[in-house]
């Protein structure tokens, strides 16, 4: 449902051939003497106010059209695609409109008998602008945007890539999200935390570890100085989604020694390796994942984690999440301390790299 008190958008897109017309451009007649006025009549029985625009509104002494297009449509909580001649360049924006998920009505002048075969299937409302039928297009838009505007839920709005990804793309892949999040909210706090000093020798925080269960700040013993100052992050970033769920995970309890972290008002809880002086980390966060992959797999109830389309699609997943993690660690400040206390480790069950013989021994 719509948030009452957020301004909402309308945003038509179709032709803009007639452009030297002004407000007689076909767009232009479209929103004035039928959008709006419906608009209006919802407006004044629900309270809902929808600004209806055009790429006319925003198009006025601008020379990056196509981005303020672009920024519309992401905006719109209501798009509508007059497809009228099938101009290539309304389907390039209907396509970004079908992938955003926006609730998208398309129409069509009636003379056009063609419906062009990639939305053959989905329907499409004939209007008669030419014919200056304004009332009787009013009437065949009136029920779809009043069923858009109550509802928004983009699973209602059929498309065809809703029905291939059961999802808008924007839903798609949560890689970019997820190394955001164990980015900001782990890996920087903790490696902040360990290599932050005041003055040249002294540490502003505190390690902990212990081989025992229990709190390693209550039961462990601090780390020195000596260790500290070669400290890392161990990130292992397995190849299977299924490795990064939280069983796997506790499996270092008892192999490795609990670890604590002292941070900006927090505790951060993890492992510590006493070969490698380091801390260990799996991102769980991408057991998320699982549903992105099950949602680009070509046929979802056909489909097992050891299929070759679904480890491809995996592979493909983590790999972006590894691509975007390892950008927000370069990216730190400039500082090359920081991104040297981490390491990431790409861990393959299958194939383990020698330097990994330890983990194996764990994950096996």
């Amino acid at each position: 449902m719509f948030d009452r008190a957020r301004q909402r958008s309308c945003f038509i897109i179709g032709p803009m051939r007639d452009s030297e017309l002004g407000d007689q451009a076909r767009l232009q007649i479209l929103a004035r003497e039928v959008v709006r006025p419906i608009m209006a009549e919802i407006e004044t029985r629900t309270g809902h106010h929808f600004d209806v625009r055009t790429p006319y509104t925003i198009g006025r002494g601008t020379t990056q059209i196509m981005r303020d297009v672009i920024y519309e449509l992401d905006r719109a909580d209501i798009v509508i695609a007059d497809l009228t001649d099938s101009n290539p360049n309304v389907f390039y924006e209907l396509g970004i409109t079908h992938a955003l998920g926006k609730p998208c009505i398309s129409v069509m002048e009636q003379r056009q008998t063609k419906v062009e075969f990639d939305i053959s299937a989905y329907k499409v409302l004939k209007i008669n602008l030419e014919g200056k039928d304004y009332a009787g297009a009013q009437a065949t838009l009136r029920e779809p945007l009043d069923h858009a505007q109550r509802d928004a839920d983009w699973a209602k709005f059929e498309n065809p890539v809703i029905d291939f990804f059961r999802a808008p793309i924007t839903y798609i892949s949560p890689a970019f999200s997820l190394a955001q999040g164990y980015y900001l909210n782990f890996v920087k706090p903790v490696v902040e935390s360990i290599i932050r000093r005041k003055g040249r020798y002294r540490y502003i925080y505190d390690v902990y570890y212990t081989s025992d269960d229990g709190n390693p700040e209550e039961n462990g013993d601090l780390l020195p100085n000596e260790l500290r100052d070669g400290l890392a992050m161990e990130i292992v970033v397995p190849n299977r989604i299924s490795l990064a769920r939280r069983n796997y995970a506790d499996r270092f309890r008892g192999v490795l020694d609990n670890a604590a972290v002292e941070g900006d008002g927090r505790l951060y809880t993890s492992f510590y390796r006493v070969e490698g002086n380091a801390l260990v980390d799996v991102p769980t966060t991408i057991r998320v994942m699982e549903d992105a992959v099950r949602r680009r797999v070509r046929y979802s109830d056909m489909i097992s984690e050891d299929q070759p389309e679904w480890r491809e699609i995996e592979s493909q997943e983590i790999q972006r999440f590894q691509i975007n993690l390892q950008m927000f660690i370069e990216r730190h400040e400039n500082n090359p301390e920081f991104k040297n206390r981490i390491r990431l480790l790409n861990y393959e069950p299958d194939a383990p790299a020698d330097n990994l013989a330890w983990l194996h021994a764990i994950m096996e």
